[in-house]
């Protein structure tokens, strides 16, 4: 008997989601809704950042994979918002996706620091 093994974890990103973020001084960041993007694999993953006196107020997932693990994954904004930090832990069962949306927050904050 013969067993074959194939596998299908080629990525063409460059970035995993599961790198670590860098610290963000969130009090810097300037008022306004600041968008975000971060690619994984084959996908966009795309927020919306709304910030208020140097506070993030709420991060909507304007783009975002169609699935139960990705609907789970959404709860990390909240997490964000709440922690003011994007060092916050991962959604269980939907680790990847909630790198990869924490990611593009990480994405709307640096593009709001330019």
């Amino acid at each position: 008997m013969v067993f074959v093994l194939l596998g299908c974890g080629a990525s063409r990103d460059t970035e995993n989601p599961r790198d670590n973020q860098v610290s963000i001084d969130f009090s810097s960041i300037p008022d306004g809704t600041h968008r975000g993007m971060f690619t994984y694999g084959a996908f966009n993953f795309v927020v919306d950042v709304f910030v208020e006196n140097g506070r993030l107020t709420k991060i909507t997932a304007v783009q975002n994979r169609d699935n139960q693990q990705s609907r789970d994954a959404v709860a990390v904004l909240a997490k964000i918002v709440e922690a003011q930090s994007l060092d916050v832990d991962a959604v269980s069962g939907a680790t990847a996706t909630s790198r990869a949306l924490t990611k593009a927050v990480e994405s709307a904050l640096r593009q709001a620091l330019k």
